[in-house]
Parts: structure tokens; sequence; C-alpha cells
């Protein structure tokens, strides 16, 4: 009988952890995006399109590289049972300083075609030559951060990773904008991310960390991170192509100015995805790998959690699909309209990915990253079937062509599922179709409305469309939280 109310109140305190972490990443999340908005609308008058499609280039080649090399350190001191273990941070620290130190040797060597390769398309382009190796003094820098930060996640102290992210933030996007007010240039977004990088190591040394970390590498600990984190690395390595591979083929074929447009798009409408992302490694992931030797348990909790996040992540794309062509032509310069559009059409993409992200974290606390592994190559095959349809339907065939690809590797990953395929799948059409009626018969809508009536009246019905759809839907999570 002890035993049962042990276990009870450990479920509990757990619920209260998580319920507690979600808010505090929803809010912290909230807070970052509506300064990153703000960043971008002051940017938007102050600098032109082509400087963001060159960041495009800048930053798809700095994660290119990083994704490319992870080997999954925060994620395997997560997982691991001894992630605390003083001498397991200190190998995990010393494995991240060699590979952040090596990235920005590999960045210089490849600054020099990665400029020539695209500068073919636009002159301009030719400048990454030295962006590049600047630019890389960000990861240079990123790989002293204590690994203390992992272990926040791993103890779901939401409240402490969400202050540092934000005043981490706070400190980037005012250098940038001091920067572009005084040379609005290219500089102003490169000197902003190097900035937090120096920032967020040095909270993690001085304020959070409660121990030092040394150099020092354990041969077993070592074994253990290589041996969960070698699948993760090719994992990321095709994530990274799945999610970025869209920039590097359009880079060949689109103006830096259309690349950039394409870019602003892509940030707005990620907004939903990134939900669904930093609800999954912050919370989802340590919550199921606590229940890691409990598959039907960690399913049971694993179709609740993500009931919740399905549920804001249809609230964001719906009133995005409806709100984001209003929003470009209120508040941005007229250089940047058709973004608006564009976003209309990458909501379906972002939605897939949500449905596919929302559940990959499952085989992960598993300790299955083979699977993930797999799942991303599947959904990196997606790019070739967008890329042909872009030759006869333009980019918004070539963002409803990417959408293919996370679809199939949802499917994927519902089949090899230990228990509850049915009622994932059931969970993601449910939704889906949700999404698609709701959004789809609203954005019909206000396409008639902005023929038909006049420009107050549009403005006014479309913003209540809006209100109405995140509060019906926020109290759909609050019910389902009650519960």
């Amino acid at each position: 009988m002890g035993d049962n109310n042990t276990e009870k109140n450990k479920e509990l305190s757990l619920k209260e952890r998580v319920l507690r972490g979600s808010a505090l990443t929803l809010f912290g999340f909230g807070f970052s995006r509506a300064l990153r908005l703000g960043n971008h609308l002051i940017l938007a008058w102050l600098l032109a399109p082509e400087i963001f499609g060159l960041m495009a280039l800048v930053k798809v080649f700095m994660q290119g590289l990083g994704m490319f090399t992870d080997i999954g350190i925060g994620p395997s001191i997560i997982q691991s049972k001894r992630g605390h273990d003083i001498t397991f941070l200190n190998t995990a620290w010393s494995i991240q300083v060699l590979r952040g130190a090596g990235l920005w040797l590999i960045t210089c060597i490849l600054a020099w075609p990665f400029s020539l390769f695209y500068g073919k398309n636009d002159p301009a382009a030719s400048q990454l030559v030295y962006l590049l190796p600047v630019s890389g003094l960000s990861v240079l820098i990123g790989g002293f951060k204590h690994p203390v930060m992992y272990t926040l996640e791993k103890e779901l102290k939401i409240g402490k990773i969400t202050i540092i992210q934000i005043v981490s933030q706070l400190v980037s996007l005012a250098t940038i904008i001091i920067w572009a007010l005084i040379k609005p240039s290219i500089w102003a977004l490169i000197a902003g991310s190097i900035v937090s990088a120096f920032f967020n190591v040095i909270i993690s040394h001085t304020i959070i960390a409660k121990h030092r970390v040394r150099f020092q590498i354990e041969k077993e600990f070592l074994g253990e991170i290589i041996s969960f984190g070698r699948w993760i690395m090719l994992s990321t390595a095709f994530t990274f192509l799945s999610n970025n591979m869209d920039k590097l083929i359009l880079g060949k074929v689109l103006s830096l100015k259309e690349l950039g447009i394409y870019g602003i798009a892509t940030t707005l409408t990620k907004m939903a995805l990134d939900i669904a992302t930093r609800l999954g490694s912050s919370i989802m992931y340590p919550v199921y790998s606590k229940f890691q030797d409990d598959t039907k348990k960690l399913m049971s909790i694993a179709l609740k959690s993500r009931d919740i996040v399905l549920w804001i992540g249809f609230t964001v794309s719906v009133a995005m699909a409806v709100g984001s062509p209003l929003f470009f032509q209120t508040l941005w310069d007229v250089r940047y309209q058709y973004a608006g559009v564009l976003a209309q059409w990458m909501i379906i993409l972002m939605w897939t990915r949500i449905l596919l992200y929302t559940m990959s974290r499952i085989p992960l606390s598993l300790g299955n990253s083979k699977s993930l592994f797999i799942s991303n190559v599947i959904q990196t095959m997606g790019i070739f079937i967008a890329a042909g349809i872009y030759q006869f339907a333009g980019l918004p065939g070539f963002i409803v062509g990417l959408a293919i690809g996370p679809i199939a590797a949802h499917v994927y990953l519902t089949m090899i599922l230990p228990v509850m395929r049915k009622e994932m799948l059931i969970q993601s059409s449910v939704f889906s179709v949700l999404t698609l009626i709701a959004g789809g018969a609203m954005v019909f809508f206000n396409s008639w409305l902005e023929t038909n009536s006049s420009e107050p009246v549009w403005f006014v019905v479309v913003i209540s469309m809006v209100i109405l759809i995140c509060l019906i839907s926020l109290l759909t999570v609050y019910r389902k939280i009650k519960r």
C-alpha cells in the first residue's frame, strides 16, 4: 500500500513539474518570439532583403556543419542514468570543446569553395569567403558552454533555462539593432550571434554551474557517448538536409533578394514548429526517458502529452494561415509583401513536421536512435520530389512537395512504435483533418473578404477570427490539462 502511494506521489510530482515546465517553456518561447518578431520588423526597415538572403546562406552553412558533427552530447546527458556524474560531464564538455574548435577550422577551410559555388548565381554571395570564418567564431566560443545546461533539462528546471534564453536573446538583439542603426549591414546579424554565444558561456560557468568542469576524457564515458550518439550524428545530419536543403537548392536558382523573402516567410511560420520542438526537447523527451523501462506507460503519457502539443500547434498554424498576408501588408516594408503568400503555403509543410517531431522523441527515449536516423533519411528524400515539382509549379509547389517527406517519415515511425500504433495514427489523422478543414475554410473566407469588403472591415474580421481560434484552442488545452 505504501509503495502504491509513493508511486502515485511520484507521478503527481512529475505531472506538476511537467505542467510547470510546459507553461514556462511556452512563456519563454512566446516572449522570445515576440522579441524576434519585433527585431525582424525593425531590421526589415533598416536592411535590404539581399542581406537576409546572404545571412540565410551563412546560417545554413553553420547549421549544416554543426549538425553533421553532432554526436548528441546533450541528449546523452539527459538520457544516461549517469548524467549527473562529474566525470561524465567533464568528458562531455571536453568533447564539446574539441568539436567547437574543429568546426571553426573546417569553416575556415570550406569558406572559399562555398562562396565560389553560390557566387556564380549572385556575385554578392562571394562575401561568404570572409563572412563564414567570422560567423564561425560563435561555434568556437559556444563549445565552452558548461554542460550544466543539459542537466537542468534533465531535472526539468525549465525556469532557469527560460531566463537564460530570454536574457541571452535580449543581449543579442540589442547588439544587432544598435549595430544596424550605426551601420546597416550583415555584420550586425553576425555580431549578434557571436555576442550571444559568449554571453551563454559566461553565464553557464559563473551563475548556473555548481561545480567547475575541466578537460578530462574518461574512456568508459567516451564510449557511452559515442555509442549513443553515432546514430544521432547521422540522424541530425539528415535532419539538417530535410530542414535546410530547400535553401541550399533555392540559393542556386533564386536571387539573394528572393531567397531573403523566402527566409523571412520560413522564419515566421517556423513558430508553430518551434513550439513543438521546444516542448519536445525540454519537456517530453526528459519525461519519456524516465519511463524507458515501461513502454506501455511511456506510450500512454506520450499520447496525452502529444494531444496538448498538437492543439497548440493547431492554434498557431491556423492563426498564421489566416493572418500572415495581413501581417505582412500592414507592418512590413513593401519589399517583403510576397512573404505573406509564401507563409500560407509554408504552414502545410510546418504542420507535417509538427506531426513528425512530436512523436520522434519516443524511439530516442527508448535508446533507439537508429530509427530516428532512418526517419530523417526518409524525410530528406522528399527534397527531390519537391525539386521536381518546382519546375512546373514554382515556389508554392516546391513547398507542398517538401511536406511529402515528413508524412512518409511519420508513417515509418508509427509502424515501429512498441505499442499503441493505431492510437498514434488516429491522433495524427484527426488533428490533420481538423487543421485542413479549419485552416482551408478560413483562408478561403479571408480571400473572399479581402476582395469584397472595405479595408477596415476586412482588417477587423480577420483579427477577430485569429483571436477566436486562439481562445477556443486555449480553452481546449486548459480542459485537457485539468484532467
